[in-house]
């Protein structure tokens, strides 16, 4: 995979509020190469959460222009967009969000059967996806039956499952030890490289820049810059 998986220009959104609209992105710029590992970093309330969700399609923007892998989301139709989210991109959320009531084979399974695989294809290929997180042999373990580190890796197994090009991750970290943090950081990299995929996300913890590829910053709703993560401080370069 070659160019660019993402590319933002002067991408707006605004929210109302009691005193009046709410700026929360204003003319971000972005580009996310294909394959590579982006991390988006600043300030709570800066617009990380709203730039990721316009990529990811789930908002739709004001202003500019923002491709996912060649496509303009906000121009496809709202079952359009549906389908191509569930084909070519996979979310890994701050909090798990699995399903308590089904397995971890099962909480897996369900992007390809949202896609429509038969169920015994996606019972399969939900079981490799937990051998390649190391966690085949709690495939029919319930997530309450899990510690958090697990629970976040069958989050991971999810993610991946379908192969999409574009793994959106919220906070992945966050609800973490450091020491698990690290172990899921350095697996989804991993993970990301190996099926192609490009990894895009969004973090407060400086502990886990050195998994980047490149790092951009953003506050007041921009992208203030764009780099490589420095090695001694988590910080980047311009």
């Amino acid at each position: 995979m070659t160019g660019a998986a993402v590319l933002c220009r002067g991408v707006g959104k605004s929210y109302p509020s009691a005193a009046g609209r709410v700026q929360a992105v204003s003319g971000a710029d972005l580009e996310v190469r294909a394959g590579e590992v982006m991390f988006l970093v600043g300030p709570s309330g800066c617009g990380k959460t709203t730039l990721i969700s316009i990529i990811a399609g789930v908002l739709r923007r004001d202003t500019g222009e923002c491709r996912i892998l060649g496509t303009d989301l906000d121009t496809l139709a709202p079952a359009a967009a549906s389908a191509f989210r569930r084909r070519h991109i996979g979310f890994v959320f701050q909090a798990f969000n699995l399903i308590p009531t089904l397995t971890a084979q099962e909480n897996v399974a369900v992007p390809m059967l949202l896609n429509g695989a038969a169920r015994s294809a996606a019972r399969r290929a939900a079981l490799e996806a937990l051998e390649a997180v190391e966690l085949g042999a709690h495939a029919a373990k319930r997530p309450s039956q899990l510690s958090g580190g697990q629970q976040q890796r069958v989050a991971l197994a999810r993610a991946i499952v379908h192969g999409p090009a574009l793994v959106v991750c919220d906070e992945p970290t966050s609800a973490l030890d450091h020491h698990t943090g690290m172990e899921v950081m350095r697996l989804l990299r991993r993970l990301a490289h190996e099926r192609d995929s490009t990894l895009l996300v969004v973090t407060h913890d400086h502990r886990i820049y050195e998994f980047a590829d490149r790092i951009a910053e953003m506050d007041d709703g921009r992208i203030l810059r764009v780099g490589a993560p420095r090695p001694n401080d988590g910080s980047t370069v311009p």
